[in-house]
Protein backbone atom coordinates (compact mmCIF):
# COMPACT_ATOMS: atom_id res chain seq x y z
CA UNK A 1 0.00 0.00 0.00
CA UNK A 2 1.48 3.30 -1.05
CA UNK A 3 1.38 5.12 2.25
CA UNK A 4 4.00 6.44 4.57
CA UNK A 5 5.32 3.54 6.58
CA UNK A 6 6.41 5.76 9.42
CA UNK A 7 4.89 8.78 11.03
CA UNK A 8 5.89 11.86 9.08
CA UNK A 9 7.38 14.78 11.02
CA UNK A 10 4.57 16.33 12.98
CA UNK A 11 1.13 14.90 12.38
CA UNK A 12 0.84 11.27 11.24
CA UNK A 13 -1.41 11.28 8.15
CA UNK A 14 -2.49 7.71 8.82
CA UNK A 15 -4.75 8.96 11.61
CA UNK A 16 -6.83 10.71 8.92
CA UNK A 17 -7.11 7.48 6.95
CA UNK A 18 -8.16 5.67 10.11
CA UNK A 19 -10.76 8.37 10.80
CA UNK A 20 -12.28 7.77 7.34
CA UNK A 21 -12.66 4.02 7.88
CA UNK A 22 -13.93 4.57 11.44
CA UNK A 23 -16.77 6.79 10.22
CA UNK A 24 -17.86 4.14 7.72
CA UNK A 25 -17.75 1.34 10.30
CA UNK A 26 -19.62 3.47 12.81
CA UNK A 27 -22.44 4.20 10.34
CA UNK A 28 -22.81 0.53 9.44
CA UNK A 29 -22.95 -0.74 13.04
CA UNK A 30 -25.18 2.12 14.18
CA UNK A 31 -27.79 1.17 11.59
CA UNK A 32 -27.85 -2.37 12.99
CA UNK A 33 -29.34 -1.02 16.24
CA UNK A 34 -30.87 2.40 15.58
CA UNK A 35 -33.77 1.02 13.52
CA UNK A 36 -35.02 -1.14 16.42
CA UNK A 37 -36.17 1.89 18.37
CA UNK A 38 -37.96 3.38 15.33
CA UNK A 39 -39.78 0.19 14.29
CA UNK A 40 -43.07 0.96 16.12
CA UNK A 41 -43.27 4.37 14.40
CA UNK A 42 -42.49 2.79 11.02
CA UNK A 43 -45.26 0.22 11.49
CA UNK A 44 -47.77 2.90 12.47
CA UNK A 45 -46.78 5.05 9.50
CA UNK A 46 -47.27 2.22 7.00
CA UNK A 47 -50.19 0.57 8.84
CA UNK A 48 -48.24 -2.70 8.94
CA UNK A 49 -48.17 -5.52 11.48
CA UNK A 50 -45.17 -6.56 13.55
CA UNK A 51 -44.55 -9.77 11.59
CA UNK A 52 -44.16 -7.85 8.33
CA UNK A 53 -42.20 -5.09 10.03
CA UNK A 54 -39.60 -7.52 11.39
CA UNK A 55 -38.37 -7.90 7.81
CA UNK A 56 -37.01 -4.34 8.03
CA UNK A 57 -34.58 -5.62 10.65
CA UNK A 58 -34.07 -9.11 9.23
CA UNK A 59 -33.15 -8.26 5.62
CA UNK A 60 -30.40 -5.89 6.79
CA UNK A 61 -28.94 -8.64 8.97
CA UNK A 62 -29.12 -11.16 6.13
CA UNK A 63 -27.51 -8.76 3.65
CA UNK A 64 -24.60 -8.27 6.03
CA UNK A 65 -24.22 -12.02 6.42
CA UNK A 66 -24.03 -12.53 2.64
CA UNK A 67 -21.47 -9.85 1.76
CA UNK A 68 -19.06 -9.92 4.73
CA UNK A 69 -17.46 -13.29 3.78
CA UNK A 70 -16.74 -12.15 0.20
CA UNK A 71 -15.25 -8.77 1.18
CA UNK A 72 -11.70 -10.13 1.39
CA UNK A 73 -11.71 -11.54 -2.15
CA UNK A 74 -13.32 -8.44 -3.66
CA UNK A 75 -10.80 -6.20 -1.89
CA UNK A 76 -7.92 -8.22 -3.31
CA UNK A 77 -9.39 -8.38 -6.80
CA UNK A 78 -10.53 -4.77 -7.27
CA UNK A 79 -8.54 -2.82 -4.68
CA UNK A 80 -9.66 -1.99 -1.14
CA UNK A 81 -9.96 1.76 -1.64
CA UNK A 82 -12.06 1.40 -4.78
CA UNK A 83 -14.32 -1.22 -3.18
CA UNK A 84 -14.63 0.81 0.03
CA UNK A 85 -15.84 3.85 -1.91
CA UNK A 86 -18.32 1.75 -3.92
CA UNK A 87 -19.77 0.13 -0.81
CA UNK A 88 -19.93 3.48 0.98
CA UNK A 89 -21.89 4.96 -1.95
CA UNK A 90 -24.17 1.92 -1.93
CA UNK A 91 -24.79 2.27 1.81
CA UNK A 92 -25.40 6.02 1.59
CA UNK A 93 -27.75 5.68 -1.40
CA UNK A 94 -29.62 2.86 0.35
CA UNK A 95 -29.99 5.01 3.46
CA UNK A 96 -31.39 7.93 1.47
CA UNK A 97 -33.84 5.67 -0.36
CA UNK A 98 -34.97 4.18 2.97
CA UNK A 99 -35.69 7.69 4.19
CA UNK A 100 -37.90 8.34 1.16
CA UNK A 101 -39.61 4.90 1.13
CA UNK A 102 -43.31 5.15 0.25
CA UNK A 103 -44.47 1.82 1.70
CA UNK A 104 -43.15 -1.14 3.67
CA UNK A 105 -42.09 -3.29 0.66
CA UNK A 106 -40.03 -0.41 -0.75
CA UNK A 107 -38.39 0.15 2.65
CA UNK A 108 -37.49 -3.54 2.89
CA UNK A 109 -35.98 -3.49 -0.62
CA UNK A 110 -33.89 -0.40 0.16
CA UNK A 111 -32.71 -1.96 3.43
CA UNK A 112 -31.24 -4.81 1.36
CA UNK A 113 -29.25 -2.25 -0.67
CA UNK A 114 -28.16 -0.52 2.50
CA UNK A 115 -27.04 -3.82 4.06
CA UNK A 116 -25.12 -4.94 0.97
CA UNK A 117 -23.06 -1.76 1.21
CA UNK A 118 -22.84 -1.56 4.98
CA UNK A 119 -21.74 -5.16 5.42
CA UNK A 120 -18.35 -4.61 3.81
CA UNK A 121 -17.52 -1.24 5.38
CA UNK A 122 -16.11 -2.61 8.62
CA UNK A 123 -14.01 -5.54 7.29
CA UNK A 124 -12.67 -3.40 4.42
CA UNK A 125 -11.88 -0.56 6.81
CA UNK A 126 -9.99 -2.92 9.10
CA UNK A 127 -8.07 -4.45 6.17
CA UNK A 128 -7.06 -0.99 4.92
CA UNK A 129 -5.83 0.05 8.36
CA UNK A 130 -3.92 -3.17 9.05
CA UNK A 131 -2.21 -2.95 5.67
CA UNK A 132 -0.67 0.43 6.51
CA UNK A 133 0.59 -0.21 10.06
CA UNK A 134 3.13 -2.64 11.46
CA UNK A 135 2.40 -5.12 14.30
CA UNK A 136 4.19 -2.95 16.87
CA UNK A 137 2.02 0.04 15.91
CA UNK A 138 -1.33 -1.71 16.21
CA UNK A 139 -1.80 -1.03 19.91
CA UNK A 140 -1.79 2.75 19.56
CA UNK A 141 -4.07 2.73 16.52
CA UNK A 142 -6.52 0.23 18.00
CA UNK A 143 -8.36 2.70 20.25
CA UNK A 144 -9.93 4.49 17.29
CA UNK A 145 -10.34 1.30 15.26
CA UNK A 146 -12.24 -0.34 18.12
CA UNK A 147 -14.52 2.64 18.78
CA UNK A 148 -17.43 1.78 16.41
CA UNK A 149 -18.29 -1.69 17.77
CA UNK A 150 -18.17 -0.35 21.33
CA UNK A 151 -19.94 3.01 21.04
CA UNK A 152 -22.39 2.47 18.16
CA UNK A 153 -24.61 -0.09 19.98
CA UNK A 154 -24.85 2.28 22.95
CA UNK A 155 -25.58 5.38 20.88
CA UNK A 156 -28.14 3.64 18.66
CA UNK A 157 -31.07 3.76 21.10
CA UNK A 158 -30.19 7.30 22.22
CA UNK A 159 -29.89 8.82 18.76
CA UNK A 160 -32.84 6.83 17.44
CA UNK A 161 -35.00 7.76 20.41
CA UNK A 162 -34.39 11.49 20.03
CA UNK A 163 -34.87 11.47 16.25
CA UNK A 164 -38.13 9.57 16.48
CA UNK A 165 -39.41 11.64 19.40
CA UNK A 166 -38.54 15.08 18.05
CA UNK A 167 -38.48 14.54 14.29
CA UNK A 168 -39.47 11.48 12.23
CA UNK A 169 -38.37 7.89 11.81
CA UNK A 170 -37.20 8.88 8.32
CA UNK A 171 -34.41 10.94 9.88
CA UNK A 172 -32.66 7.84 11.23
CA UNK A 173 -31.90 7.02 7.58
CA UNK A 174 -31.56 10.51 6.12
CA UNK A 175 -28.96 11.49 8.73
CA UNK A 176 -26.58 9.11 6.92
CA UNK A 177 -26.80 11.13 3.68
CA UNK A 178 -24.61 14.16 4.58
CA UNK A 179 -22.23 12.00 6.63
CA UNK A 180 -21.93 9.45 3.83
CA UNK A 181 -21.31 12.09 1.13
CA UNK A 182 -18.65 13.71 3.30
CA UNK A 183 -17.01 10.34 3.96
CA UNK A 184 -16.96 9.46 0.25
CA UNK A 185 -15.09 12.70 -0.45
CA UNK A 186 -12.65 12.05 2.38
CA UNK A 187 -12.08 8.48 1.19
CA UNK A 188 -11.31 9.63 -2.36
CA UNK A 189 -8.85 12.23 -1.12
CA UNK A 190 -7.19 10.51 1.85
CA UNK A 191 -7.15 6.75 1.24
CA UNK A 192 -4.46 5.11 -0.87
CA UNK A 193 -5.18 2.17 -3.13
CA UNK A 194 -3.89 -1.27 -2.19
CA UNK A 195 -2.21 -3.72 -4.51
CA UNK A 196 -4.71 -5.31 -6.91
CA UNK A 197 -4.35 -9.07 -7.32
CA UNK A 198 -5.80 -9.85 -10.74
CA UNK A 199 -4.90 -13.49 -10.21
CA UNK A 200 -7.25 -13.77 -7.19
CA UNK A 201 -9.90 -16.41 -7.79
CA UNK A 202 -13.45 -16.40 -6.52
CA UNK A 203 -14.36 -19.37 -4.29
CA UNK A 204 -17.88 -19.97 -5.63
CA UNK A 205 -18.41 -23.18 -3.67
CA UNK A 206 -17.48 -21.42 -0.45
CA UNK A 207 -19.63 -18.40 -1.30
CA UNK A 208 -22.70 -20.55 -1.98
CA UNK A 209 -22.30 -22.46 1.29
CA UNK A 210 -21.57 -19.28 3.25
CA UNK A 211 -24.65 -17.60 1.74
CA UNK A 212 -26.66 -20.52 3.11
CA UNK A 213 -24.95 -21.07 6.46
CA UNK A 214 -24.50 -17.61 7.95
CA UNK A 215 -27.87 -16.04 7.04
CA UNK A 216 -29.74 -19.15 8.22
CA UNK A 217 -27.86 -19.30 11.51
CA UNK A 218 -28.13 -15.56 12.17
CA UNK A 219 -31.83 -15.58 11.33
CA UNK A 220 -32.44 -18.62 13.55
CA UNK A 221 -30.53 -17.09 16.46
CA UNK A 222 -32.11 -13.65 16.18
CA UNK A 223 -35.71 -14.88 15.78
CA UNK A 224 -35.62 -18.03 17.88
CA UNK A 225 -37.45 -16.51 20.83
CA UNK A 226 -40.23 -14.95 18.75
CA UNK A 227 -40.68 -18.01 16.49
CA UNK A 228 -40.22 -20.58 19.24
CA UNK A 229 -37.00 -22.57 19.40
CA UNK A 230 -38.78 -25.84 18.54
CA UNK A 231 -41.02 -24.44 15.79
CA UNK A 232 -40.76 -26.06 12.32
CA UNK A 233 -39.35 -22.84 10.84
CA UNK A 234 -36.68 -22.59 13.50
CA UNK A 235 -35.67 -26.24 13.22
CA UNK A 236 -35.44 -25.94 9.44
CA UNK A 237 -33.23 -22.84 9.65
CA UNK A 238 -30.93 -24.44 12.21
CA UNK A 239 -30.69 -27.68 10.21
CA UNK A 240 -29.84 -25.90 6.95
CA UNK A 241 -27.43 -23.58 8.71
CA UNK A 242 -25.53 -26.33 10.56
CA UNK A 243 -25.26 -28.64 7.52
CA UNK A 244 -24.13 -25.75 5.31
CA UNK A 245 -21.64 -24.58 7.94
CA UNK A 246 -20.05 -28.02 8.32
CA UNK A 247 -19.85 -28.32 4.52
CA UNK A 248 -18.39 -24.83 4.29
CA UNK A 249 -15.64 -25.61 6.81
CA UNK A 250 -14.79 -28.86 5.01
CA UNK A 251 -14.59 -27.15 1.62
CA UNK A 252 -12.64 -24.11 2.85
CA UNK A 253 -9.93 -26.17 4.54
CA UNK A 254 -9.22 -27.88 1.21
CA UNK A 255 -9.23 -24.72 -0.93
CA UNK A 256 -6.00 -23.08 -1.99
CA UNK A 257 -7.73 -19.66 -2.07
CA UNK A 258 -10.64 -19.99 0.37
CA UNK A 259 -13.33 -17.39 0.86
CA UNK A 260 -12.60 -17.24 4.59
CA UNK A 261 -9.12 -18.14 5.80
CA UNK A 262 -10.14 -20.73 8.42
CA UNK A 263 -6.57 -22.05 8.56
CA UNK A 264 -5.76 -19.08 10.78
CA UNK A 265 -7.18 -21.19 13.62
CA UNK A 266 -4.15 -23.46 13.33
CA UNK A 267 -2.35 -20.79 15.34
CA UNK A 268 -3.30 -21.46 18.96
CA UNK A 269 -3.11 -17.81 19.94
CA UNK A 270 -5.52 -16.80 17.17
CA UNK A 271 -8.00 -19.47 18.30
CA UNK A 272 -7.62 -18.41 21.94
CA UNK A 273 -8.10 -14.76 21.01
CA UNK A 274 -11.29 -15.59 19.08
CA UNK A 275 -12.58 -17.55 22.07
CA UNK A 276 -11.96 -14.56 24.29
CA UNK A 277 -13.60 -12.33 21.69
CA UNK A 278 -16.77 -14.37 22.21
CA UNK A 279 -16.55 -13.66 25.95
CA UNK A 280 -16.03 -9.92 25.45
CA UNK A 281 -18.84 -9.82 22.88
CA UNK A 282 -21.09 -11.67 25.34
CA UNK A 283 -20.31 -9.00 27.92
CA UNK A 284 -20.62 -6.11 25.44
CA UNK A 285 -23.94 -7.23 24.00
CA UNK A 286 -25.05 -8.20 27.49
CA UNK A 287 -24.53 -4.61 28.56
CA UNK A 288 -26.39 -3.16 25.58
CA UNK A 289 -29.22 -5.70 25.89
CA UNK A 290 -29.74 -6.36 29.61
CA UNK A 291 -29.34 -2.87 31.08
CA UNK A 292 -31.56 -0.97 28.60
CA UNK A 293 -34.28 -3.56 29.11
CA UNK A 294 -33.94 -3.31 32.88
CA UNK A 295 -33.96 0.50 32.94
CA UNK A 296 -37.00 0.72 30.67
CA UNK A 297 -39.04 -1.90 32.54
CA UNK A 298 -37.98 -1.53 36.18
CA UNK A 299 -37.23 2.22 36.16
CA UNK A 300 -39.67 3.22 33.40
CA UNK A 301 -37.08 5.27 31.52
CA UNK A 302 -37.58 6.20 27.87
CA UNK A 303 -35.12 4.84 25.26
CA UNK A 304 -33.52 8.26 24.97
CA UNK A 305 -33.09 8.54 28.76
CA UNK A 306 -31.70 5.01 28.86
CA UNK A 307 -29.11 5.92 26.25
CA UNK A 308 -27.96 8.88 28.34
CA UNK A 309 -27.49 6.59 31.36
CA UNK A 310 -25.32 4.20 29.34
CA UNK A 311 -23.40 6.85 27.39
CA UNK A 312 -20.67 7.30 30.05
CA UNK A 313 -19.84 3.59 29.76
CA UNK A 314 -18.96 4.12 26.08
CA UNK A 315 -16.68 7.02 26.98
CA UNK A 316 -15.06 4.93 29.73
CA UNK A 317 -14.42 2.13 27.24
CA UNK A 318 -12.77 4.49 24.79
CA UNK A 319 -10.45 5.97 27.44
CA UNK A 320 -9.43 2.54 28.72
CA UNK A 321 -8.80 1.37 25.15
CA UNK A 322 -6.44 4.31 24.70
CA UNK A 323 -4.68 3.35 27.92
CA UNK A 324 -4.29 -0.30 26.95
CA UNK A 325 -3.14 0.72 23.47
CA UNK A 326 -0.44 2.96 24.93
CA UNK A 327 0.92 0.23 27.22
CA UNK A 328 0.35 -2.84 25.05
CA UNK A 329 3.92 -3.02 23.75
CA UNK A 330 5.29 -2.65 27.28
CA UNK A 331 3.01 -5.07 29.12
CA UNK A 332 1.69 -7.46 26.49
CA UNK A 333 -1.87 -8.83 26.28
CA UNK A 334 -1.97 -10.99 29.42
CA UNK A 335 -1.91 -8.41 32.28
CA UNK A 336 -4.19 -5.99 30.44
CA UNK A 337 -6.79 -8.61 29.51
CA UNK A 338 -6.70 -10.25 32.95
CA UNK A 339 -7.10 -6.95 34.82
CA UNK A 340 -9.98 -5.96 32.54
CA UNK A 341 -11.80 -9.25 33.03
CA UNK A 342 -11.30 -9.16 36.81
CA UNK A 343 -12.85 -5.69 36.89
CA UNK A 344 -15.62 -7.07 34.66
CA UNK A 345 -16.34 -9.85 37.16
CA UNK A 346 -16.55 -7.35 40.04
CA UNK A 347 -18.74 -4.84 38.16
CA UNK A 348 -21.12 -7.50 36.84
CA UNK A 349 -21.40 -9.11 40.26
CA UNK A 350 -22.39 -5.74 41.76
CA UNK A 351 -24.86 -5.12 38.94
CA UNK A 352 -26.54 -8.44 39.72
CA UNK A 353 -27.62 -6.92 43.07
CA UNK A 354 -29.52 -3.94 41.63
CA UNK A 355 -33.30 -3.66 41.79
CA UNK A 356 -36.06 -1.18 40.98
CA UNK A 357 -34.97 1.02 43.92
CA UNK A 358 -31.31 1.28 42.96
CA UNK A 359 -30.44 4.90 42.00
CA UNK A 360 -29.93 5.36 38.28
CA UNK A 361 -26.61 7.13 38.91
CA UNK A 362 -25.32 4.05 40.73
CA UNK A 363 -26.29 1.89 37.76
CA UNK A 364 -24.54 4.33 35.40
CA UNK A 365 -21.42 4.14 37.59
CA UNK A 366 -21.34 0.34 37.52
CA UNK A 367 -21.96 0.35 33.76
CA UNK A 368 -19.01 2.73 33.37
CA UNK A 369 -16.90 0.40 35.50
CA UNK A 370 -17.75 -2.36 33.04
CA UNK A 371 -16.85 0.02 30.23
CA UNK A 372 -13.35 0.46 31.66
CA UNK A 373 -13.02 -3.32 31.90
CA UNK A 374 -14.18 -3.76 28.32
CA UNK A 375 -11.58 -1.40 26.92
CA UNK A 376 -8.80 -3.06 28.89
CA UNK A 377 -9.54 -6.55 27.54
CA UNK A 378 -10.96 -5.96 24.05
CA UNK A 379 -8.05 -4.05 22.53
CA UNK A 380 -5.23 -6.37 23.64
CA UNK A 381 -7.11 -9.49 22.53
CA UNK A 382 -7.91 -8.00 19.12
CA UNK A 383 -4.34 -6.79 18.63
CA UNK A 384 -2.95 -10.20 19.59
CA UNK A 385 -5.27 -11.93 17.11
CA UNK A 386 -4.06 -9.83 14.17
CA UNK A 387 -0.42 -10.11 15.25
CA UNK A 388 -0.69 -13.84 14.54
CA UNK A 389 -1.91 -13.29 10.96
CA UNK A 390 0.72 -13.64 8.18
CA UNK A 391 1.16 -10.57 6.00
CA UNK A 392 -0.20 -12.29 2.88
CA UNK A 393 -3.41 -13.22 4.73
CA UNK A 394 -4.08 -9.80 6.26
CA UNK A 395 -6.64 -8.74 3.62
CA UNK A 396 -8.75 -11.84 4.37
CA UNK A 397 -8.55 -11.91 8.19
CA UNK A 398 -11.03 -9.04 8.86
CA UNK A 399 -13.75 -10.85 6.89
CA UNK A 400 -13.35 -13.91 9.13
CA UNK A 401 -13.30 -11.93 12.37
CA UNK A 402 -16.32 -9.84 11.35
CA UNK A 403 -18.38 -12.94 10.51
CA UNK A 404 -17.49 -14.36 13.92
CA UNK A 405 -18.38 -11.09 15.64
CA UNK A 406 -21.84 -11.10 14.05
CA UNK A 407 -22.40 -14.69 15.16
CA UNK A 408 -21.04 -13.96 18.64
CA UNK A 409 -23.27 -10.92 19.10
CA UNK A 410 -26.45 -12.61 17.90
CA UNK A 411 -25.85 -15.79 19.89
CA UNK A 412 -25.10 -13.75 23.03
CA UNK A 413 -28.42 -11.94 22.79
CA UNK A 414 -30.24 -15.24 22.17
CA UNK A 415 -28.62 -16.94 25.18
CA UNK A 416 -29.41 -14.03 27.49
CA UNK A 417 -33.01 -13.96 26.23
CA UNK A 418 -33.40 -17.67 27.02
CA UNK A 419 -31.96 -17.10 30.51
CA UNK A 420 -34.38 -14.22 31.16
CA UNK A 421 -37.44 -16.16 29.99
CA UNK A 422 -36.51 -19.33 31.90
CA UNK A 423 -35.54 -17.49 35.08
CA UNK A 424 -38.76 -15.44 35.00
CA UNK A 425 -40.84 -18.62 35.15
CA UNK A 426 -38.51 -20.21 37.70
CA UNK A 427 -38.96 -17.28 40.09
CA UNK A 428 -42.73 -17.60 40.07
CA UNK A 429 -44.01 -15.31 37.32
CA UNK A 430 -47.44 -16.39 35.99
CA UNK A 431 -47.62 -18.19 32.65
CA UNK A 432 -47.57 -15.78 29.74
CA UNK A 433 -45.83 -13.01 31.72
CA UNK A 434 -43.49 -10.98 29.52
CA UNK A 435 -40.69 -8.58 30.41
CA UNK A 436 -40.84 -6.70 27.11
CA UNK A 437 -44.64 -6.64 27.21
CA UNK A 438 -44.62 -5.09 30.69
CA UNK A 439 -46.71 -7.89 32.23
CA UNK A 440 -44.01 -9.49 34.40
CA UNK A 441 -44.26 -8.91 38.20
CA UNK A 442 -41.43 -6.74 39.47
CA UNK A 443 -40.02 -9.32 41.92
CA UNK A 444 -39.54 -12.23 39.49
CA UNK A 445 -38.39 -9.78 36.80
CA UNK A 446 -35.60 -8.36 38.99
CA UNK A 447 -34.54 -11.90 39.94
CA UNK A 448 -34.45 -12.90 36.27
CA UNK A 449 -32.19 -9.95 35.43
CA UNK A 450 -29.95 -10.92 38.35
CA UNK A 451 -29.62 -14.48 37.01
CA UNK A 452 -28.69 -13.19 33.55
CA UNK A 453 -26.01 -10.93 35.04
CA UNK A 454 -24.62 -13.81 37.08
CA UNK A 455 -24.33 -15.80 33.86
CA UNK A 456 -22.33 -12.93 32.34
CA UNK A 457 -20.20 -12.85 35.49
CA UNK A 458 -19.46 -16.58 35.16
CA UNK A 459 -18.49 -16.08 31.53
CA UNK A 460 -16.02 -13.38 32.56
CA UNK A 461 -14.47 -15.78 35.12
CA UNK A 462 -13.87 -18.22 32.26
CA UNK A 463 -12.22 -15.36 30.38
CA UNK A 464 -9.84 -14.69 33.28
CA UNK A 465 -8.71 -18.33 33.16
CA UNK A 466 -8.19 -18.16 29.38
CA UNK A 467 -6.22 -14.90 29.66
CA UNK A 468 -3.53 -16.69 31.67
CA UNK A 469 -2.34 -18.36 28.47
CA UNK A 470 -2.12 -15.23 26.29
CA UNK A 471 1.23 -14.23 24.82
CA UNK A 472 2.29 -12.22 21.77
CA UNK A 473 5.27 -13.61 19.84
CA UNK A 474 5.85 -10.25 18.14
CA UNK A 475 6.40 -8.61 21.53
CA UNK A 476 8.45 -11.51 22.83
CA UNK A 477 10.88 -10.96 19.96
CA UNK A 478 11.04 -7.28 20.92
CA UNK A 479 11.69 -8.05 24.59
CA UNK A 480 14.55 -10.54 23.99
CA UNK A 481 17.74 -8.78 22.80
CA UNK A 482 19.10 -11.94 21.20
CA UNK A 483 16.20 -11.87 18.74
CA UNK A 484 16.54 -8.19 17.80
CA UNK A 485 18.01 -8.84 14.32
CA UNK A 486 15.11 -11.19 13.55
CA UNK A 487 12.61 -8.61 14.72
CA UNK A 488 14.24 -5.86 12.68
CA UNK A 489 14.04 -7.97 9.54
CA UNK A 490 10.39 -8.74 10.19
CA UNK A 491 9.64 -5.10 10.84
CA UNK A 492 11.48 -4.04 7.69
CA UNK A 493 9.36 -6.52 5.77
CA UNK A 494 6.15 -5.05 7.22
CA UNK A 495 7.27 -1.50 6.58
CA UNK A 496 8.25 -2.30 3.02
CA UNK A 497 4.83 -3.88 2.44
CA UNK A 498 3.08 -0.87 3.98
CA UNK A 499 5.09 1.44 1.77
CA UNK A 500 4.26 -0.40 -1.41
CA UNK A 501 7.42 -2.48 -1.65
Amino acid sequence: MEVEAQASPGFDRRWLMLAVTTIGSFMSILDSTIVNIALPSILRGFHANLQSGQLVLTVYLLSLAVVIPVSGFLGDRFGMKRLYIITLICFTAGSALCGFAWNLPSLIAFRVLQGLGGGMLQPLGMAIVYSMITPLERGRFMALLGLPPVLAPILGPTVGGYLVEYSSWRMIFLINLPIGIMNVGLAIYLLKETNILKSARMDFHGFFLAALAFPCLLLAISRGESNGWTSPTELLLVSIGVVALVSFITVELRKREPLLELRLFRNKMFGLAMGMNFITQFSLFGLTFILPLFLQTAHRLTPAQTGLVLLPSGAATWFSMNFSGKFYNRLGPRPLAMSGLIVMVAATGLLSQIDQNTPVLAIAGLASMRGVAMGLCMMPVQTLAFNTVPRDKMSRAPALTNVLMRLFGSSSTAVLTIILVTALQFHGAPAGASITGGTAPIGPMVSAFSDALWAMCAMSVVGVCMAVFLHDEVLEELWHPKLEPVLSAAEDDHLAAAGGG
